[in-house]
């Protein structure tokens, strides 16, 4: 049985150095629970991994405060659109690193992962754009 890895997607996370400094095996199982679907993606992995119970959900009303315990959004929409032009680019390889991911997730299905490429592509286009063209010539 492949050995399993779990990653936890957040928009800015230390185990993607971790992960460009050693690369993940090719005979390992990678699971990616994406921020914007953590319950779902989180029910998933467990149901996969075998649970026999389920994972307790907050309410809607709860979620915020169950996932952030400082009871504020440290982020507010703010960002101008050229500064969202230079954040992407500057989070060029962890983008690509994020991407890899998603291909590798046995828990995404091919739907899973076209609607989190679309977000990145609607968030960041000329970086998914560049790095669609550097992949298509390798």
């Amino acid at each position: 049985m492949p050995r399993r890895i779990v990653f936890v997607s957040t928009h800015v996370n230390r185990s993607l150095c971790h992960i460009e400094v050693n690369p993940l095996p090719q005979d390992r199982e990678v699971f990616v629970i994406r921020t914007n679907y953590l319950w779902n993606d989180w029910i998933h992995v467990n149901n996969l991994l075998g649970s026999t119970y389920d994972v307790p959900v907050p309410s809607k009303k709860d979620a915020e405060r169950v996932i952030n315990a400082r009871g504020r959004l440290p982020v507010r929409n703010n960002v101008s659109e050229k500064g969202k032009r230079i954040l992407c680019r500057c989070l060029k390889e962890e983008i690509r690193m994020y991407i890899n991911l998603l291909n590798r997730a046995v828990n995404l299905s091919d739907e899973d992962v076209r609607v989190t490429l679309e977000d990145l592509q609607r968030n960041c286009p000329e970086v998914v754009e560049t790095l669609m063209l550097e992949n298509e010539a390798r």
